[in-house]
């Protein structure tokens, strides 16, 4: 199983431990940060955490078999029982807005609706910031973008509604993308380090690098059941791949589908930077390993706007160094499968230089 160290347990169900790390929600209001909701993150109702005995057994586990850990929290603070237990190992915390004064080392996760408050963000480049926005505040992406400059050395942009993007959202998206790569050239050519993830990744990148999730991370809900990541969990909490045991780690089923030699059409691309969500796979195609058109055509918009940027940024260090992205003849991936209608032939590719073919 690529990235990830399995056996066979007597129950016939798998023991996996991943050799990347472990998501840990602390509560089921904890702050939604990729492509998925969570119904409960503005709910009036008091927070129902974990356990703090199960805690401590995911403490323990990670400790012995080296699981980096990641904490999900909510717009409530742990109370001190699992605050202890947190603060005695090595770990990552991704919050909310309402936390990001209490835990100035966390990923801020912030929501394009709520932009009136990135102003009270201090100036800081050594931060992670995640940006979730959706097609109603897309034309508006790059003005966010650039309203958050100095506050962040790493900004991941997540588009929230992705699935239902259109043609019109595509071009708008398009355009933001132009805006965003004008006003980060300066910067880079100032000799400031920032990275934004749909712009900067693929530069960087001389393979697949995506979420991993399943394979690479595994997530643990806060009643112990584990996930392949929490937009399945907040989805439907039946779709658990099996729990936390104390004594035998992670006990999960294994499910191959997830793993990127599984993915056919990916296996070809050279997106490198893509997601390639398996839980927008699953939602909009019904299978963990085929890609929905929209994902490929946001994907390769991205694409080419990195390949763009290291154009534009010439000779400046580091840049002029990385290897330069093939310009490609098409948008969504699919267009070099499915045959062409009758009559109509495609513009020649040399296949050297195509990734697809």
């Amino acid at each position: 199983m690529t990235g990830a160290e399995a056996r066979v347990s007597r129950t016939g169900q798998d023991v996996v431990t991943p050799n990347e790390h472990a998501l840990v929600i602390l509560e089921d209001g904890a702050v939604p940060f990729c492509h998925y909701e969570n119904p409960h993150f503005h709910a009036a109702a008091e927070p129902r955490w974990m356990a703090p005995g199960l805690l401590a057994g995911i403490i323990r586990r990670a400790r012995k078999d080296k699981i980096a850990l990641t904490f999900l929290l909510g717009k409530t603070a742990p109370p001190p029982k699992l605050q202890h237990l947190i603060d005695t190992v090595d770990h990552a915390k991704i919050v909310p807005w309402e936390l990001h004064g209490r835990y100035p080392d966390a990923v801020v996760v912030l929501d394009a609706k709520d932009s009136i408050s990135f102003a009270e963000l201090t100036n800081n480049l050594d931060r992670n910031l995640i940006l979730r926005l959706g097609k109603r505040s897309l034309k508006k992406c790059s003005g966010l973008v650039e309203a958050l400059f100095g506050k962040f050395r790493r900004l991941s942009i997540h588009l929230v509604d992705v699935e239902d993007f259109t043609s019109s959202d595509f071009v708008s998206y398009e355009k933001e993308l132009r805006k965003m790569r004008a006003a980060l050239v300066p910067f880079y050519r100032d000799g400031y380090p920032v990275e934004v993830n749909v712009l900067t990744d693929r530069m960087m990148l001389s393979a697949m690098r995506n979420c991993g999730a399943g394979v690479d991370h595994l997530t643990i809900a806060p009643d112990g059941k584990c996930y392949l990541c929490p937009a399945f969990y907040y989805d439907d909490e039946r779709s658990s791949v099996g729990a936390f045991d104390d004594k035998k780690g992670l006990v999960v089923r294994r499910l191959a589908a997830a793993q990127f030699v599984r993915a056919p059409l990916c296996t070809r691309c050279d997106a490198f930077h893509c997601k390639r969500c398996i839980f927008l796979n699953k939602k909009t195609t019904l299978e963990l390993n085929v890609p929905s058109e929209q994902q490929c055509a946001v994907a390769h918009l991205e694409r080419e706007a990195s390949r763009q940027m290291l154009i534009d940024l010439g000779s400046t260090e580091p840049f002029r160094r990385m290897p330069r992205i093939t310009e490609l003849n098409y948008r969504d991936p699919l267009e070099c499968i499915d045959a062409p209608p009758l009559g109509v032939q495609l513009r020649a590719t040399d296949p050297s230089t195509d990734p697809m073919l």
